[in-house]
């Protein structure tokens, strides 16, 4: 029997903060109050810490430069703050997004170093990475898209067809795209996301729009829009995480559990608030079914 394999996806996780944000209600505040990294994840890690692999989008920088980019907003903590992913059993973070360089390259490499000094997997760009998990080589990919758009198709199905090369039995593949506080996918994201799949991808997972987008299934697997914030700020914001359970004939099944994020802290919700969130992801799905307990209906 093929092995299977479970693995939860979130959407952004931002440790730090902007140097010109309220500093009382950021994460670093709240990490000197308690200090315990574990804090911040604790109400989600029972799922993450039951799971074979644990995905996140790290949004933002690990380091200690002051070469702020010349930007609106640019995000970064000490790198000690990676202890927050690894007391939270994240074990893999992509890194191609808008903010990964914030304070210039030294900043990105900083943070690569950060995350994976602490055991935690680091993607994106042209770095790939494939990880044994219980003897199956796993595949991860992570696509910027909001620079060149369509252009970074070639590249993107060029990176498939190398970890194909290199063994990978399973391919995840993760996209910073899209339009900030856009609830549907545009046809940039769905043409690449189809591409994806049609070129070996057995799951698409999508970040920046810092809202949930819909579940869409296409040739039998499944590709989710954008997960939205998973750890942004400090706001109350409706999110979730996607549990999926692959194998090498592919995606077996795929839960989207609700979850909120607030008070510097994401928690998994019940009763009214779980059925609203699911409601409201069911409605941003179209014709995918989702029941009560999160599974997408094949």
């Amino acid at each position: 029997e093929p092995v299977t394999i479970t693995v939860s996806a979130a959407g952004d996780c931002t440790l730090g903060t902007d140097e010109f944000f309220d500093w009382s209600d950021s994460l670093p505040a709240k990490y000197e109050e308690v200090g315990d990294p574990a804090y911040f994840f604790r109400n989600v890690q029972p799922i993450f810490a039951q799971d074979d692999l644990t995905i996140v989008n790290f949004e933002g920088t690990l380091t200690e430069s002051e070469e702020r980019e010349d930007k609106q907003f640019a995000f970064k903590a000490a790198p000690a703050y990676a202890e927050i992913l690894t007391a939270g059993s994240v074990e893999a973070a992509n890194m191609a997004n808008n903010h990964s360089k914030d304070y210039g390259e030294q900043s990105y490499t900083d943070t690569i170093k950060a995350l994976e000094d602490r055991g935690i997997t680091t993607f994106g760009y042209d770095r790939l990475a494939v990880m044994d998990i219980k003897g199956v080589k796993v595949g991860l990919l992570g696509t910027y898209v909001l620079r060149e758009g369509l252009g970074i198709k070639d590249s993107m199905i060029a990176n498939l067809e190398s970890l194909k090369e290199q063994g990978a039995q399973i391919i995840i593949a993760s996209f910073h795209w899209g339009s900030e506080k856009a609830y549907e996918p545009d046809s940039t994201q769905i043409e690449l996301a189809h591409a994806a799949i049609d070129n070996g991808a057995d799951l698409v997972l999508g970040h920046h729009p810092h809202v949930l987008e819909g579940i869409e299934e296409y040739q039998g697997k499944n590709i989710v829009y954008s997960l939205g914030n998973f750890w942004f700020n400090s706001k109350t914001v409706d999110t979730g995480m996607v549990k999926v359970v692959l194998n090498e004939n592919g995606l077996q099944s795929l839960q989207f559990i609700p979850c909120l994020q607030s008070g510097c802290r994401t928690s998994l919700v019940q009763g009214e608030e779980k059925s609203r969130i699911l409601n409201y992801m069911r409605g941003l799905s179209g014709g995918v079914q989702i029941d009560d307990d999160g599974y997408v209906i094949k």
